[in-house]
C-alpha cells in the first residue's frame, strides 16, 4: 500500500471529489498547496485541511451557497475566458485578477469563505484567549544612528518607551536575551530560545530568528537549536544566484512566468547554509521569499521585514526575533526595484549608508509589528519589544497582564529578560 501523503480526512475529501466543488479561482492556491504539502508549515497545512474537510462535509446545496458570491464574481470577471492556470498561482493569474474592476469585491468574497471555515475550525484550535503567550523582538543595532526625540514617533503611542541599562552586556542586547547569560554557576540564566523550545506547545517553525547580517545568527547556529535561523549574509550565495537568474528575464509577463517557473524547480540546496539546507520547508520559504518579496534579494533590512512578516503570516510562530542592519548606498544607474544586484552591475565600491539604514530599520520594525497585529493570535497575548541599542532604550507594546517595571527606569536588560522569560513560560 502506498504511504499516505495527506492526513486521512484530507485523503477522504479528495477521494470524494472535493476539488470539483471549488470555484475556479480557488484551484491555483489549493492545488499549489497540495503539491507543496511536504514544504508547508503546520499552520498552512491546517488552513488547507480545514477548507477541504469543511467543504467535503457539506451537501451540494450548502457548498454551492458558500461559494455563490465568488462564482458570481468569476462570471462577471470572465475568468473562464482567461489563460488561467488552475495548477499553481502565476504572475499572469495575479495580473488578470488585479486588472478586473471586480477584484476588490472578489477578494472580500474569498475572505468571507475563509472566515466561515475559520469560525467552524475555531473550537478545535482553541479560542484566542487560550492561545499561548507570544513574543516579537526587534533590534536596531548600535551602529545605526537614532534621534531620541523622533525614534518612536511613527509608533503613534501604541506602546511606551522604556530606558534600558545595558551595563555588563558584552554582546548585542537581542543576542543576550535569546541566549541568556553564559555565566557559570547560580548566576547563569537561560535565554528565550531555550524557554520557547521547551514549551509543550512548541512545534516546527514556532521560533524564528532573522538577521540582516550574521552577528546574531552566527552564535546561535553554533549551538543546537530548533529555531528557524535566517541570515541575509549567510544566504549570500542563494541571493546572488537568484538575482542573476531574475536579470535574464525580458520585461513581459510570459517570460517572467517562465523564469519564475525555472526558479521554482531549480535545486537550491547547494546555495544554502547548513541550517537552511537541512529543513525543506525553510528552504522553500526562502525560495518563495525571494520570488515574491520586493527588495528582499537586494537589501538586508527589506529581507528582515519581509521574512518576519511572511513567517507571521504562514507559520504563526510564538517567538519572532529580528535584527536590522547596515546597507550600502544605492548605486546610480541600477534598477534595485527590478532585482538587479548593484554590486554585480556597477563596479563602484559599496559604501555604507548609516542614515538610510537607520531610517529603513525604524520604519520596517514598525511594519513587522503591524504585520503581526493583522492576526488574531497576536492581538491578545503578545509582547513586542523594539530595542534601540544606540539609545539604550526600547519600545514596549504589551497587554495589561505583562508587568515589567515597578521600580524606576532604567531597567537592566537582565530584568527585561527575566520578565520575558516569565511571559514565555
Amino acid at each position: 500500500m502506498a504511504e499516505r501523503r495527506y492526513p486521512e480526512e484530507v485523503e477522504r475529501a479528495l477521494e470524494a471529489g472535493v476539488l470539483k466543488r471549488l470555484p475556479l479561482t480557488f484551484l491555483p492556491f489549493v492545488n499549489q498547496q497540495l503539491h507543496q504539502w511536504d514544504y508547508l508549515f503546520p499552520n498552512e497545512r491546517r488552513s488547507v485541511q480545514h477548507l477541504l474537510v469543511y467543504v467535503a462535509a457539506m451537501s451540494e446545496e450548502q457548498s454551492a451557497a458558500l461559494f455563490a458570491d465568488v462564482r458570481a464574481l468569476e462570471d462577471k470577471m470572465g475568468v473562464r475566458h482567461w489563460q488561467f492556470s488552475t495548477s499553481e498561482q502565476t504572475i499572469e493569474n495575479s495580473s488578470e485578477l488585479a486588472r478586473s474592476p471586480y477584484f476588490q469585491e472578489w477578494r472580500r468574497a474569498v475572505q468571507a469563505v475563509f472566515d466561515a471555515v475559520d469560525k467552524d475550525a475555531q473550537p478545535a484550535r482553541g479560542t484566542p484567549e487560550s492561545s499561548p503567550h507570544r513574543l516579537v523582538l526587534l533590534e536596531i543595532p548600535k551602529n545605526l544612528p537614532l534621534d531620541s526625540a523622533r525614534v518612536w514617533r511613527r509608533w503613534q503611542g501604541i506602546g511606551i518607551p522604556v530606558k534600558l541599562d545595558l551595563s555588563g552586556v558584552r554582546t548585542g542586547a537581542l543576542q543576550r536575551l535569546l541566549l541568556g547569560s553564559s555565566t557559570a554557576g547560580a548566576n547563569a540564566s537561560p535565554g528565550l530560545l531555550h524557554a520557547a523550545g521547551s514549551r509543550s506547545t512548541a512545534a516546527h517553525a514556532d521560533t524564528w530568528v532573522i538577521d540582516a547580517g550574521r552577528e546574531l545568527v552566527d552564535p546561535i547556529a553554533a549551538q543546537t537549536t530548533s529555531a528557524v535561523l535566517l541570515s541575509n549574509a549567510r544566504l549570500d550565495a542563494y541571493r546572488q544566484n537568484f538575482s542573476h537568474e531574475m536579470n535574464t528575464m525580458r520585461k513581459d509577463l510570459a517570460d517572467a512566468d517562465a523564469v519564475f517557473d525555472r526558479l521554482r524547480k531549480v535545486d537550491v540546496s547547494p546555495w544554502c547554509p547548513p541550517e537552511v539546507a537541512a529543513d525543506p520547508a525553510v528552504r522553500e520559504f526562502v525560495r518563495s521569499l525571494y520570488l515574491s518579496g520586493n527588495g528582499a534579494v537586494i537589501f538586508g533590512n527589506s529581507f528582515v521585514e519581509w521574512a518576519a512578516s511572511e513567517a507571521l503570516r504562514r507559520a504563526r510562530p510564538s517567538l519572532v526575533a529580528a535584527r536590522f542592519g547596515m546597507r550600502s548606498k544605492p548605486k546610480p544607474f541600477t534598477g534595485v526595484a527590478v532585482f538587479e544586484n548593484p554590486d554585480q552591475v556597477n563596479p563602484l565600491p559599496a559604501v555604507d549608508d548609516p542614515d538610510g539604514s537607520s531610517l529603513d530599520a525604524q520604519m520596517l520594525a514598525l511594519y513587522v509589528w503591524l504585520a503581526a497585529s493583522r492576526y488574531e493570535e497576536y492581538r491578545r497575548a503578545t509582547v513586542c519589544v523594539c530595542i534601540a541599542e544606540s539609545l539604550a532604550e526600547a519600545y514596549l507594546i504589551a497587554p495589561p497582564e505583562f508587568i515589567l517595571v515597578r521600580d524606576a527606569q532604567p531597567v537592566h536588560l537582565e530584568v527585561l529578560g527575566a520578565a520575558l522569560l516569565t511571559w514565555m513560560t
